[in-house]
């Protein structure tokens, strides 16, 4: 190759054609047409001896495009099991491809179908994996057995969001195609299936571990030292994740390259010292060659021993490329090294590209040896004994702030939060963690049958040593400025970032590592035509940051119309206003009925804020108390600087409601009286109107009015700017749609209505629909719901008053632009041209012609 370090293009291409594979899908044809090219180009300039410069990167392009084909193309095989997935109960046949573990108080895993039995076919095959979420207490499973269990298949569906979160793709990536909700009885074992010995004999290792485990210390440390002995995370308590998560080191609670790196140092240097007492391998240069050798054992056996789940895989095969390089070169070029395991690892699965933990391990270790050695000198052969005590202990906190400083912005555009206390963190916890309990945990389990008393006392000292570490976790977890969140980053802005964070930290010299500093000797300096490069670079990212911090600076304050974003939460409503001039108000957050399955709030609402540069919530309107409303709001109190909430004073003896109540009474936000409750209010020039219920409704509910239910409460608010105006109507029925029109007759009428209870036929009054005459009606439903929303009906009502109607589940989420005058109506599935109306009149309708 003609390059100095010549993995490093090499793997830079195939990233790019990885990339190229994943955003412009289906061009398979394309993609061999490349790949011959670049293979005749590298077979030409070897027969002619010219350098190899262009056409390798042109051939592992093509070969990078072409991989990634079988997880980007929309092509479903007719056998796969997600072409199957309807309301029937069907029972399925398959074998676990990962051990069962803990994830929002269910247990998971996931399966390789084999067969599929339903009401039209008694057996037949079929292909693909499946996720099951299980309710109850499982039945002892592990890797490798044969079960069937019933249930209905899903499709596996987006929240269709700005932005949002790809988890269809990211499921994909994992080699998942549908999902599947189980209770514990409809899973049994199939005596029929056999696994190897090899996976039985490391389940009973698993297992006695467990055991062993199971009779020290207290809850917390147990759970977490079967997280990093045994990868078992199943019985890890949320506050200890959270805790974790706000000191800024999770990544000890997931075996990685962490792990699996402090395992093989351990090793090397013991087998290193073991073999320098042998003339034989001395003589021979074979102690350092040896112990890498030697090191595969134990990497290999604790990735076994842990699972191998999908990071720890990619951790074994890095750590393994590392000690190879030991055993064909002599002194390894880090750089190198590090882009040949990346090289490995995607050529191995392409999709580890889009990983998390991919990107982060490998990101946090080029930063190590690309910051470490401009700001923290290698050590230098004159140093007395007190600057290499002071030298031992600052190094640990350099290697930690060095890998946050690299993994910021992807801990920012992940996580949306920056762990202030972090670099500290990392550099009293996770030598104590890394360097004490997890090799003496390895031991201790090693020798448990040899000496059994013995490995139980080392269990013990590991519980100890972990119930200090997580003494000191809590400790700096509770600082308040420990962490903050943050709003996410474009991937402009990522890029721009990066570009202008490295080519700043380029321009200072750097001393190489194993070269003593000696005195006399020039310092090294980096050439000035180097300097210009990188400073232009890091000109141009810091002129793009600035241009697009005024961007956002702009539409987030200087906005002079108002923006509606009725979102995608699935069964459930959420509506984001964005005033003129910033001010934010959202109106319910969604919910599930199980908050702990899954947090809306946190999972679809708070993204699509952060994504808006949204971090402050002036207002949060509570229609009611139903959870398909209320339990999305719980996080966005809890995390967002929330000024007032509005709430129509009506209670609900529900998990969600006080959890919620909770929230609002820690962060001083409780609900003014809705008796005395003004119902005008004026925001960024848009004018707020509450029209129900009215300020005594909780006496009339008492009196004998037995019509006013949780629903007939509902707030309804209704908005207008300029001649714009929209209703939300929370989830009010006829009876309430029927004592608004009587108090405000065509008052009502808006040009966008959300439909009260998302299309229900119990909340759809014909003369409510005419007097609101809406121009949009917008459904807020989920995909495939049991409640057959919208009903037909109510369809059939709207398109009697020329309304257009727009349905969360079949559109995503709905944007709606109004200056007062004009309104533009977007969603996130394209329809073609946006909906536009001159608002002011309602019969008059037209829709601009060729816009995106």
């Amino acid at each position: 190759m003609y390059y100095s370090r010549p993995v490093i293009p090499l793997l830079l291409s195939l990233m790019t054609g990885i990339l190229a594979g994943l955003w412009l899908p289906d061009f398979r044809m394309w993609g061999y047409a490349l790949a011959l090219t670049g293979t005749a180009g590298v077979l030409c300039a070897v027969v002619c001896q010219m350098p190899l410069r262009f056409t390798p990167l042109v051939l592992i392009a093509a070969c990078g495009y072409l991989s990634i084909q079988p997880w980007s193309t929309q092509y479903i095989p007719d056998h796969c099991i997600s072409r199957f997935a309807t309301s029937d109960i069907q029972t399925i046949t398959g074998t676990l491809i990962s051990a069962p573990s803990a994830e929002n108080q269910r247990q998971k895993f996931d399966i390789r179908c084999e067969y599929l039995q339903n009401k039209e076919q008694p057996r037949f095959p079929v292909s693909g994996n499946i996720r099951v979420m299980v309710d109850g207490a499982l039945p002892e499973l592990n890797m490798g057995d044969r079960i069937r269990l019933s249930g209905r298949i899903r499709e596996l569906h987006n929240f269709k969001n700005p932005g949002g979160f790809d988890y269809r793709q990211y499921m994909i990536f994992n080699g998942i195609h549908a999902a599947m909700f189980v209770g514990s009885k409809d899973i049994a074992q199939d005596v029929s299936g056999h696994h190897s010995s090899v996976l039985e004999t490391i389940q009973r290792a698993r297992q006695k571990i467990s055991h062993n485990i199971d009779a020290i210390g207290d809850h917390e440390e147990r759970a977490v030292l079967k997280a990093l002995l045994i990868g078992d995370t199943r019985e890890i308590p949320k506050q200890v994740t959270e805790i974790f998560s706000r000191d800024g080191i999770s990544h000890l609670l997931a075996i990685s390259g962490l792990h699996v790196g402090i395992v093989a140092t351990s090793a090397f240097f013991v087998f290193q010292w073991i073999l320098s007492r042998f003339q034989f391998f001395l003589w021979r240069a074979w102690t350092r060659k040896g112990a890498a050798l030697l090191s595969f054992l134990p990497v290999l056996g604790y990735g076994l021993l842990s699972g191998m789940s999908p990071s720890t895989q990619r951790a074994v095969i890095m750590i393994s490329v590392f000690l190879m390089s030991f055993l064909v070169q002599r002194e390894p070029e880090a750089f190198n090294t590090l882009s040949l395991a990346a090289l490995v690892i995607l050529v191995i699965h392409p999709p580890a590209l889009f990983s998390i933990s991919f990107q982060l391990s490998f990101v946090s270790v080029f930063s190590i040896l690309f910051i470490l050695p401009r700001f923290w000198p290698p050590p230098d052969i004159f140093s007395d004994g007190r600057q290499n005590l002071r030298r031992m202990l600052l190094s640990p906190l350099w290697v930690s702030l060095s890998a946050s400083i690299g993994t910021l912005l992807l801990v920012v555009y992940y996580f949306n939060q920056i762990s202030i206390i972090s670099p500290i963190a990392n550099y009293v916890i996770v030598p104590l963690v890394g360097f004490g309990v997890v090799p003496l945990g390895l031991l201790s389990a090693a020798i448990f049958l040899i000496a059994p008393g013995l490995a139980l006392w080392g269990i013990k000292f590991c519980a100890m040593l972990l119930g200090a570490a997580l003494h000191l976790a809590r400790f700096f977890a509770e600082f308040p400025w420990a962490a903050i969140q943050t709003v996410s980053p474009s991937i402009l802005e990522m890029v721009c970032g990066y570009a202008l964070l490295f080519m700043l930290i380029a321009l200072r010299p750097a001393q190489p590592f194993k070269q003593p500093v000696i005195p006399g000797k020039p310092a090294r300096r980096i050439p000035k035509a180097f300097k210009r490069r990188m400073g232009a670079v890091a000109a141009i990212a810091a002129l793009v940051l600035g241009i697009d911090a005024g961007y956002w600076g702009y539409q987030r304050f200087f906005r002079s119309d108002l923006r509606v974003t009725v979102i995608d939460v699935g069964q459930g409503t959420a509506s984001l206003l964005e005033f003129p001039k910033g001010p934010v108000m959202l109106i319910d957050a969604g919910g599930f009925s199980d908050h702990t399955a899954f947090d809306v709030g946190k999972m679809v609402v708070a993204p699509l804020l952060w994504q808006k540069k949204i971090r402050s919530v002036d207002i949060l309107t509570l229609s009611h108390t139903d959870s398909d409303h209320l339990n999305g709001m719980t996080y966005i109190a809890d995390h967002f600087h929330v000024r007032e909430v509005w709430a129509n004073g009506e209670s609900a003896d529900s998990i969600g409601y006080h959890r919620f109540m909770e929230v609002l009474e820690r962060r001083r936000l409780l609900p003014a009286s809705f008796s005395t409750f003004p119902r005008r209010h004026e925001i960024g020039g848009a004018l707020l109107e509450i029209i129900n219920p009215p300020p005594d409704f909780l006496t009339r509910s008492v009196s004998g009015e037995s019509w006013r239910d949780t629903n007939n409460n509902s707030l309804v608010v209704r908005v207008a700017f300029g001649n714009f105006s929209m209703l939300f109507p929370g989830d009010i029925k006829m009876a309430a749609e029927n004592e608004m029109l009587a108090l405000y007759g065509n008052r009502l009428q808006s040009q966008v209505l959300v439909a009260p209870h998302h299309g229900s036929k119990s909340s759809c009054l014909p003369a409510f629909v005419d007097a609101v005459h809406p121009q949009l009606a917008i459904f807020t439903t989920g995909v495939n719901n049991r409640f057959k929303f919208p009903h037909s009906f109510v369809i059939e009502q709207y398109q009697r008053v020329g309304a257009e109607l727009r349905n969360t589940a079949v559109d995503g989420a709905v944007m709606i632009v109004a200056d007062g005058r004009n309104m533009q109506a977007t969603s996130t599935i394209s329809r073609g041209a946006p909906w536009c109306v001159r608002v002011g009149r309602v019969s008059r309708v037209t829709h601009k012609i060729n816009q995106d």
